[in-house]
This record gives structure tokens, C-alpha cells and sequence, in this order.
């Protein structure tokens, strides 16, 4: 009896799963999160209430907020990149160690196959930010009795976008060398993220720079949007398009990513 493609599906994420974490990119992730935590513990040591800038009393609510919204923003843009990064060979290293062509060689779907090494690499980075993501939140609600609701949507937006950039990259991993596919993911969110936050700040954009925050997924805006009322202000933006694309990016990028490597001779 032939296993139903889920049965597929969750032996092969699980082999993925494996498979990532033996990768000494998964040790760094995991050393990295820890000493991003020790960074944002000093960071965030100051006591809240009035502070003394220059003389003058200042309340700081308001520069706290904006530090931790920042400082939440960043971690959470950060894991989005390394989810991009872990993915960006994980399909291609199947393919040069025989491990795609062994499981092809049974009655696997190819498409299932790419969506199952997808979903190992994911889990081991997305794993890693959310310790990192709810060590920061445990800190700003502890310190500053920041609202952990904010936290909890931007991780959410998080992880969408971390589908999006990590089947995105995989999927330009079938066509383009490593080192290529990986230094593109950082220039990709590091852009994306710059055109969200002048969008944002209501600065006029260049065509490309403009179209890159219209269309792409709007990793900045999402999660600017998720945690802005810990600084007390608003934005211009429409939350609820804003998630709607989020998410329709995050259908769409694993669609492609199974449609190309349908494609791919193996």
C-alpha cells in the first residue's frame, strides 16, 4: 500500500529536520540566539520611569518603546534571514549527496519532496527565533511591562515571512551557485526592509525602491505595524492588507518552489 502523501510528507520533514540540525550552520544559529539574548538582557537592564537627558527629565516610556520596537523588529528580521539562509542549499545539498534521488526513486512526489526539505530547514530556524523572539518578549514585559499581544502577531508575522524568503531561496537555489543564493537572501530582506521602513516614514522612493515595498512581501511593514504600539504612535498602513499579503506570499513562494523543482531534471 502506497503511504498517502502527508505520511509522505512528515517522514520526509522529519529526515529534513534531521538533516538540519546535523549542519554546523544549525550549532551557529543556536550560539548566535544565545548571545543575541545576552546582548538584548544588557540592552534592555535600564530601569523604565523618568530618565535625565541633558539635564532635563524625560519620560522614558517613549524611549524605551521605541527601543524595544526597534530592537523586536531587527531580532525578528534577523530570523527571517537566517530562515532564508539555512534553506538556500538544503534542497541543492540533497541533490549532490543522492539523498533526493534515493527518495525519488520511490513513489514520492517531487513537489512533496521540496515542501518536505522546506519545512526541516524552517523548523530548526524558525525554532531558534522563536527562543529568541520570546526571550526578548519575556525581557520588554518584564522591564517595561510592554503588552505581549504586539509580540506574539510580529512573530507571526515572522514566520511568514520566513516561508516566503526560505522557499524563495531554495527555489533560486535550483538555478543560481550557493554563494550567490545566500548573499542574496541578505541583500533581498536587508532591501525589502529599508523600502518598508522610508515607505513608512513617508519618504519619496525610486521606482525600484517603490516597487519593492509595494509588491514584495512587506517584511518591515509587517512587523513595524505588529509592534508599534509600544511606542505609542501609528502608522499609515492598512494592517489587514498588509497580513493579506504576508500570507499570500507565504502561499505563493512554496507553490513555486514546488512548481520549478516539478521542472528540474533530477
Amino acid at each position: 500500500m502506497t503511504p498517502s502523501p502527508l505520511s509522505q510528507f512528515l517522514a520526509l520533514a522529519a529526515e529534513a529536520f534531521g538533516d538540519a540540525v546535523r549542519r554546523r550552520i544549525a550549532a551557529a544559529l543556536a550560539i548566535l540566539a544565545l548571545l543575541s539574548l545576552a546582548i538584548v538582557d544588557s540592552c534592555t537592564s535600564c530601569a523604565a520611569g523618568t530618565i535625565m537627558v541633558n539635564g532635563v527629565p524625560v519620560d522614558g516610556s517613549r524611549i524605551f518603546g521605541w527601543t524595544g520596537m526597534v530592537l523586536y523588529g531587527l531580532l525578528g528580521l534577523w530570523t527571517i534571514a537566517i530562515s532564508g539562509a539555512l534553506a538556500s542549499d538544503h534542497l541543492q545539498q540533497a541533490l549532490d549527496d543522492g539523498t533526493a534521488q534515493l527518495a525519488l526513486a520511490r513513489p514520492v512526489g517531487r513537489g512533496v519532496f521540496a515542501l518536505a526539505r522546506l519545512a526541516g530547514a524552517l523548523a530548526v530556524s524558525l525554532g531558534t527565533g522563536c527562543i529568541l523572539l520570546a526571550g526578548t518578549a519575556f525581557f520588554l514585559r518584564a522591564r517595561y511591562d510592554f503588552a505581549l499581544a504586539p509580540a506574539g502577531v510580529a512573530a507571526l508575522g515572522t514566520a511568514l515571512g520566513a516561508v516566503s524568503i526560505g522557499a524563495l531561496a531554495m527555489t533560486a537555489s535550483l538555478y543560481l551557485p550557493r554563494l550567490a543564493t545566500l548573499a542574496g537572501v541578505f541583500v533581498v530582506v536587508a532591501s525589502i526592509a529599508g523600502a518598508n521602513v522610508a515607505a513608512l516614514s513617508g519618504s519619496e522612493l525610486p521606482a525600484v525602491w517603490s516597487a519593492l515595498d509595494r509588491y514584495a512581501p512587506p517584511l518591515g511593514t509587517g512587523l513595524a505595524l505588529a509592534v508599534v504600539e509600544w511606542s505609542g504612535r501609528e502608522l499609515s498602513a492598512s494592517p489587514v492588507l498588509v497580513a493579506a499579503r504576508l500570507a499570500l506570499w507565504a502561499a505563493f513562494a512554496p507553490t513555486l518552489l514546488a512548481f520549478c523543482f516539478r521542472r528540474r531534471e533530477v
